[in-house]
Parts: C-alpha cells; sequence; structure tokens
C-alpha cells in the first residue's frame, strides 16, 4: 500500500481497494480499512510514520474489500468506528454480505472467502449526512447510495473519498458489468458527485488513482450504466426469465464469467435494471407455471 499526499491534510493510501488519511493538527481519521488485517498493518505503519494519531476509523460502505481491515485496527488502536446506518449492520455482522448476493440464503462456499465474509467490527457511531467534527477532525458526509444501498462519501482536507460512487475507466472495463443495487440511486449519485467540480483539490475513488477532476468520470459511468440497463431491456424482448437475461446480456456487452462469485455480483446488477424498468414501467414480472417471468411492458 502506498502513500499518496493529496493535500497538506489529505492522504490517500493506495491499494487494491483504497483507504484515505484525513489530518487535523496531529489527529487523523481513517477512511476505510482495505480488505484485511494484513492491509490494515500497511496503513498503521503509514499512520506511524507521519506522527499523527488515529482516531477514529470511517467506513464509506461496508463491502469487504473497504472495511476487512476495521477490526485489526480497532482491536489495536482502541478508536471507535463509524458507518453509515444499514453499512453498520453489515460491519457488524458481515455474514449480511454473502446473505443478500445469495437471495437470503445460507451462502455457497464460493461467498464466503474474504472478499466477501469479511472479519466481524463493532460500530460505536452512525454516520449521518453533512458537515460534521469526528474527534476533532471536521468532515463532510456525503450521501452516495447505488453501489451499496447506504454508501457515503467523505470530505475533508480538501480530498473527497468518493468510495464505489464511481469507477474509473479502467476498472469499468475489467468488470464489464460492475457491481450495482440500485440503478437509479447510481445515476443520481453520479450526477451529484459531479457537482462536487472544483470544491476541492483532489478526489479519490475506491480504486485507482486520485484525480482533481470527478465529472468525467461520473459522465463515463453513467453512459456505461445506461448502456447495461438497455442491454438488459433488450435482453427481456427475447427472454423472460433473469438467468436468461443475465446470459443474454453478458453476451451482448463481452462479459465471460468465470466464477460463481463473479455470477452473483453480475445477477445483483442486472436485477437492479430489471427493478429500474418495472419503476419505469418498461417491464412487468409475474408468476407463470411456478417461474418468475418477466416481460416488456
Amino acid at each position: 500500500m502506498e502513500l499518496i499526499p493529496l493535500t497538506p491534510a489529505a492522504y490517500q493510501l493506495r491499494g487494491g481497494s483504497n483507504a484515505g488519511l484525513i489530518v487535523q493538527d496531529d489527529r487523523a481519521v481513517l477512511v476505510d480499512t482495505g480488505l484485511d488485517k494484513d492491509t490494515a498493518k500497511k496503513i498503521l505503519r503509514h499512520v506511524e510514520s507521519l506522527k499523527v494519531k488515529l482516531v477514529a476509523v470511517v467506513i464509506t460502505h461496508a463491502h469487504a474489500d473497504h472495511f476487512g481491515g476495521a477490526a485489526t485496527v480497532r482491536a489495536r488502536l482502541g478508536v471507535p468506528v463509524y458507518a453509515p446506518v444499514l453499512e453498520a449492520a453489515i460491519v457488524a455482522h458481515p455474514i449480511l454480505e454473502p446473505l443478500y448476493l445469495y437471495s437470503g440464503a445460507a451462502p455457497i462456499a464460493e461467498l464466503r472467502g474474504k472478499f466477501i465474509l469479511a472479519e466481524a467490527c463493532p460500530v460505536e457511531r452512525l454516520l449521518e449526512p453533512g458537515e460534521t467534527v469526528i474527534e476533532g477532525v471536521p468532515l463532510k458526509v456525503i450521501p452516495a447510495p447505488g453501489h451499496a444501498p447506504n454508501q457515503m462519501m467523505i470530505a475533508g482536507g480538501g480530498a473527497c473519498f468518493v468510495a464505489d460512487a464511481v469507477f474509473t475507466p479502467e476498472i469499468a472495463a475489467k468488470h464489464v458489468i460492475p457491481f450495482y443495487a440500485d440503478i437509479d440511486q447510481t445515476l443520481a449519485s453520479l450526477e451529484a458527485l459531479s457537482r462536487l467540480d472544483g470544491q476541492y483539490a483532489a478526489f479519490v475513488p475506491g480504486h485507482g488513482a486520485a484525480v482533481p477532476s470527478i465529472a468525467p468520470w461520473a459522465a463515463e459511468n453513467a453512459a456505461r450504466l445506461a448502456e447495461i440497463r438497455a442491454a438488459v431491456k433488450s435482453g427481456l424482448g427475447a427472454a423472460d426469465d433473469a438467468a436468461r437475461i443475465l446470459k443474454l446480456t453478458a453476451d451482448r456487452l463481452g462479459l465471460a464469467i468465470g466464477n460463481p462469485v463473479t455470477y452473483c455480483l453480475t445477477q445483483t446488477t442486472i436485477l437492479a435494471c430489471l427493478s429500474s424498468l418495472q419503476k419505469t414501467g418498461e417491464a412487468v414480472v409475474s408468476v407463470v407455471d411456478n417461474r418468475l417471468v418477466w416481460r416488456p411492458a
């Protein structure tokens, strides 16, 4: 994990999943903790090198790669952990993540690895949107639901840590159909994110390098999401069940699904698109011959 200064009061901790530090005088708040205890240990070494006191951990959203190291940081330093209300429940009870990916049933073994099932961590405080001061460090909590139900962006020290509200072009291209829980919320969050340009010196995505302007990525993400939704709508005209629509969408967009985890993640995005199409009156759902059937409105 690499420590990258962004402003005199903000740092990116760049790794597979990014973390960040917002500093006020000799106090620092950690934004996200990476995947696991090994990542957390690297973060703590960087904190020590800055000669600041870590006073709190803030979790943007409860996906394992963003909070898996929280329990280690909390245990080693005794600092409080903050998270948005719905996300906090998963941070404290990580089995909820593989449960919702597997329709609420006991998760298969493939969904129990550390990339989906993180170490549990108690959450002492709930994050609410707006200006706040956490353990003496001023921050702004900005709602960004969509990728996760109650995801928040964290701004402070002249930087904005946008979590997975936006994906870099490289990440979007790699995953083809990125993970989204709610399509319409994501599009609204991307629009709100683009309006933040000029307010911060640096924007830090959940994965990839920080940038001085986030609006171009927000526009690219919105266009890509519209393309995915359109592909699902097209599949809806050729098939009537979600599994077949998923296959047709993946084929159309050039995604080769190689394992059950990727399938479950992709399935969530496809179902989110179908929900969005139902909301706008473009799709209807019913049960026919003991099958859940989707069709164009």
